[in-house]
């Protein structure tokens, strides 16, 4: 019998060892690389594994809650892991993603998770369970974690609109560290059970069982150290500015404007060449998408909408102002509505460099992919009679805005398979702008997902048109 329960301690040692050794990575490598660890190929099935092995050690748990005949520990436990694995799909799902629509679900499931979550850890310190320290303890912190991050959220949700902040960042990765390190105080529940020599009425596991045993370890082991290796380089790529970014930054002048509230602005400014006073110029907004966050005014330089701007013959095709601002995660140039929305600033930028240059206002445009496809949609719905064109790719639009978009120029691009951004941000806002008497260009790519590049460049005239557009009149 001891041999027995030796075994089966050992089995939910490991697996919640197993569990501290993914979370404690999860959160220094989060630490390293920042927000962008999320938008990584591998970053979905490594959450996913984390989440699988830390249910493996939570099914010993139950087990043993079973076997000690904690019923209502085993009864919350069991409801909160139901929950949990429910989270869990819906953040996958999300990640991957498989459609935007579970985002709208995310906030009910996680509160219920956390009501759940909160069942269960009251029961380790209200009921018979509570006679072991270890697990009283781990009820208590259980509690206190999910009491801050229900505040956290509410928090979010009254202050922010449930946007996030660099702050609340900062407290979630606090809280997800502090949570990795849970699963400590469960490796010392088992290693009482033994010194003890606690009964079971588990019966002893045959060779098949612990060959599936050892077989899961192996896979478990495997699988972290291929996604953690593959994540933790992916990651460390992404702290890293593009090639193509460093190339283009020496082209333009690095810049840094104070907004009328003192906050300020990173940005890439290129002048035209043999730039003349005396002649007006058009100016080209670029807004980059969620690989051009950063603070490092460099990685928003990564962009197809940069690289043909600076092709030598283009400059002297079309000699113009390039503007390239950079804002960082947790913010956007808008049309998001859970992120923090930084297009009053650049639109203080737009006023002081038409002060400081000659640039034409009956000539200004703005360009954008993804995260920037949303702000292009946004600036020329925002602002009527400020651009003379527009060209949003891989973002979407709202179509209540549609009426102040008639007189802007526009050629807008999707992908027909977009996932990231689904193809109806496009159609449904286009539909609008016709219906309101409005003339767009709509170009989808049949078969073509959020990755636009190869489609573009076979697309011709893209610049010509873009220059050719003016506004009859100064806004």
């Amino acid at each position: 019998m001891l041999i027995m329960i030796k075994t089966f301690n050992d089995d939910a040692i490991f697996f919640l060892g197993l569990s501290v050794g993914m979370g404690i990575f999860h959160c220094l490598l989060y630490l390293t690389v920042g927000a962008d660890l999320l938008t990584q190929d591998s970053f979905a099935n490594f959450f996913l594994l984390a989440n699988v092995i830390s249910a493996f050690a939570t099914a010993f748990i139950l087990r043993s809650y079973y076997d000690q005949h904690f019923k209502i520990a085993f009864v919350t436990g069991l409801i909160a892991l139901f929950t949990t694995l429910l989270r869990v799909v819906v953040v996958y799902c999300i990640l991957v993603p498989l459609t935007k629509a579970f985002q709208r679900y995310y906030p009910l499931i996680l509160i219920f998770d956390l009501a759940a979550t909160l069942l269960a850890a009251s029961s380790l310190v209200l009921s018979r369970a509570g006679k072991n320290e270890w697990l009283k303890t781990n009820g208590v912190l259980s509690f206190l974690i999910a009491c801050t991050t229900l505040a956290l959220l509410i928090w979010s949700m009254q202050m922010h609109g449930g946007r996030t902040t660099p702050a609340l960042e900062r407290w979630q990765l606090c809280l997800s560290f502090v949570a990795s390190l849970q699963p400590l105080l469960f490796i010392g529940y088992f290693r009482q059970l033994l010194v003890v020599q606690s009964k079971s009425s588990d019966s002893p596991q045959s060779s098949q069982q612990t060959t599936l045993l050892i077989t899961a370890r192996l896979l478990g082991v495997a699988m972290f150290l291929f996604l953690g290796v593959s994540l933790m380089g992916e990651g460390i790529r992404a702290t890293r500015p593009q090639p193509e970014a460093i190339t283009q930054a020496q082209f333009f002048k690095a810049r840094t404007f104070k907004g009328q509230h003192n906050d300020t602005l990173s940005y890439r400014l290129l002048t035209p060449e043999s730039y003349d006073p005396n002649q007006r110029y058009p100016l080209v907004v670029n807004l980059h998408g969620g690989a051009g966050y950063g603070t490092d005014n460099v990685r928003q330089l990564a962009s197809w909408e940069i690289q043909q701007l600076t092709e030598p013959q283009n400059r002297e095709k079309y000699p113009a102002f390039i503007l390239a601002p950079q804002i960082s995660h947790g913010t956007s140039w808008g049309g998001l509505p859970h992120l923090v929305t930084r297009d009053t600033i650049v639109f203080d930028l737009l006023r002081a460099l038409k002060a400081e240059f000659s640039i034409d206002p009956n000539r200004l445009y703005v360009v954008g992919h993804s995260l920037g496809g949303y702000g292009t949609w946004h600036f020329i719905g925002t602002h009527p009679g400020m651009f003379a064109a527009a060209i949003p790719l891989s973002g979407a639009g709202d179509p209540a805005l549609a009426k102040n978009m008639v007189d802007v120029s526009l050629w807008a691009f999707h992908g027909e398979t977009d996932r990231n951004v689904p193809v109806d941000g496009s159609r449904n806002v286009i539909n609008a702008i016709r219906q309101a008497g409005g003339h767009p260009r709509y170009t989808e790519f049949a078969d073509v997902g959020h990755y636009l590049v190869p489609s573009l460049n076979a697309t011709p005239g893209i610049l010509d048109w873009l220059f050719a557009q003016k506004r009859t009149s100064q806004p």
